[in-house]
């Protein structure tokens, strides 16, 4: 007897789930209400209340079920009338797993008149709905080009290698429908990834959501905690303050240390080193430039060196996109003139010769020496591309050295250094420069910078050149006059001592 009513409940729990999926209210039993936003049903009724058209955003951590939920959500939609929806993860094959999965836990559950499968990549209704399945790996989420959608769902979009381009596919796919998109993701490993930039976007419009995994209640804390100390050897303190435990399981957004470019440009160094400081009387100019081919942009830094301090202060950049070499040279010659009053640019620099003493000269960095040169900038290098630079030295007018680029990694390290001994300033309005060096990642091989749709990290290479080509003994300041008094009365005292030794030794045998 007792057997049969606890089937009879469970036929009965089950028939009362059904139910609600078929009302559209199955996240009374399904999702959690959990932690200080409202939980995964506050979540869903930020996803309801989104207009045609527009999107919102879930940052949350791992560990919190914000793919589930929203899944949830979507499968509730579909099922309910004919719908096309777009489920895209960052590889196929983890995006095949996940819906799979999904499906099977909650399979049961479903009305069975919906007739839900995974067949060829997609999850099929039988009322016609449907949610393709793709990955951003291979770019395969190209292949749904031109096609439209109700609900599209950008599954850790804050580890898409360039979200924009995903973007690019399904945004049109939305507007011819008045469909909804969803943004939800653990926090980018760089907090210059496009999906940081769209979750404030949605945050000022109210459809944005922010927990961590302390606010889920089907997981036990300490058992997360305890297996992560075990896997990665830290004891807990450690494990609590890394990046990544921050960053996955807090969802705070910083910038992963194990792979950022500069790790020592933390927050203290920032409060230290962003700042507007005056130049002294004496200093070096410098001007660093990195050439970048579309789409990534060319960058360009003015910084100068002060002997007394051992410093390099970064006064002013500027970015380019699309723009022509005479363009450039232009810009440049602009900045020069306010900043250093220089109001002749005739390809020549004073800090060339030093630079040549160390480099077997071309024919057109041979022109570039003049001891008639304008006083600043005292030394500009750049990337070595030979034509390019002796192309701006020619017909533009405006020389660059070629930089060695040898041993990258080494000096990215001394950029760091410079950085801990704060020895690097930047001027609070270099703020794609500072986005940069907050930013910028190298790839998982460490071969050279993480390309986002914004850059690929020029501004940080301008740093490293410059820091690679600085004079940092060579000292500016003039050679104070020598004091002819001082220097006689000197010589004096000099003889007054000569000639008491000598009579002192009058009339000795040696």
């Amino acid at each position: 007897m007792s057997d049969r009513l606890a089937s009879d409940r469970l036929a009965l729990r089950r028939e009362l789930r059904r139910e609600l999926w078929r009302r559209g209210d199955q996240a009374s039993y399904l999702l959690d209400s959990s932690g200080p936003t409202g939980g995964q049903q506050e979540w869903v009724r930020m996803l309801e209340a989104t207009p045609p058209g527009g999107w919102s955003a879930l940052e949350v951590s791992r560990q919190r079920g914000k793919t589930f939920c929203v899944l949830a959500w979507m499968f509730g939609r579909l099922g309910r009338a004919n719908m096309r929806g777009v489920f895209c993860a960052q590889t196929g094959q983890n995006a095949d797993k996940i819906a799979s999965t999904f499906l099977t836990e909650i399979e049961s559950d479903l009305p069975p008149e919906w007739n839900v499968r995974f067949v060829d990549g997609e999850v099929r209704f039988a009322n016609g709905s449907e949610v393709a399945v793709y990955g951003t790996d291979n770019m395969q989420f190209r292949r749904s080009r031109g096609r439209n959608a109700h609900i599209v769902v950008l599954s850790e979009a804050g580890f898409y290698a360039d979200l924009v381009a995903v973007e690019q596919v399904y945004v049109p796919q939305l507007q011819t429908t008045g469909g909804i998109g969803v943004y939800e993701s653990s926090p980018a490993e760089t907090p210059a990834h496009e999906f940081s930039a769209r979750c404030d976007a949605l945050a000022l419009v109210q459809r944005y959501a922010h927990d961590t995994f302390w606010s889920n209640p089907r997981i036990d804390h300490e058992a997360v905690i305890h297996g992560e100390m075990e896997r990665l050897a830290m004891t807990r303190e450690e494990l609590l303050e890394s990046s990544a435990f921050r960053r996955e399981y807090l969802a705070q957004r910083i910038v992963e240390t194990t792979r950022a470019a500069l790790p020592a440009w933390d927050e203290a160094a920032q409060r230290e080193g962003i700042l507007e400081l005056p130049r002294p009387p004496h200093f070096d100019a410098y001007v660093s430039f990195d050439w970048g081919w579309q789409p990534d942009p060319s960058f360009g830094i003015w910084g100068w060196h002060d002997v007394a301090s051992s410093r390099i202060v970064v006064e002013e950049e500027c970015e380019w996109r699309a723009k022509t070499l005479s363009e450039i040279a232009a810009d440049a010659k602009a900045i020069e003139l306010r900043l250093y009053g220089a109001d002749r640019f005739d390809g020549t620099l004073l800090g060339a010769k030093d630079f040549l003493e160390r480099t077997v000269p071309d024919v057109w960095l041979s022109k570039c020496i003049s001891d008639k040169a304008p006083r600043q900038p005292y030394l500009r290098v750049g990337d070595n591309d030979v034509q390019l630079l002796a192309e701006m030295s020619g017909p533009h007018g405006y020389a660059i050295m070629p930089t060695d680029k040898a041993d990258k990694h080494l000096q990215v390290d001394n950029i760091n250094m410079l950085i801990r001994q704060r020895r690097l300033i930047v001027h609070p309005r270099c703020k794609r420069l500072l986005a940069q060096m907050s930013g910028t990642l190298w790839n998982k091989a460490r071969t050279e910078w993480e390309r986002t749709s914004l850059d690929h990290g020029e501004g940080v290479d301008c740093l490293v050149y410059l820091g690679r080509n600085v004079r940092w003994h060579r000292d500016c300041r003039p050679v104070p006059p020598r004091d002819v008094f001082v220097g006689a009365q000197v010589q004096s005292q000099q003889s007054t001592g000569l000639s008491a030794l000598a009579s002192g030794l009058t009339g000795r045998r040696f």
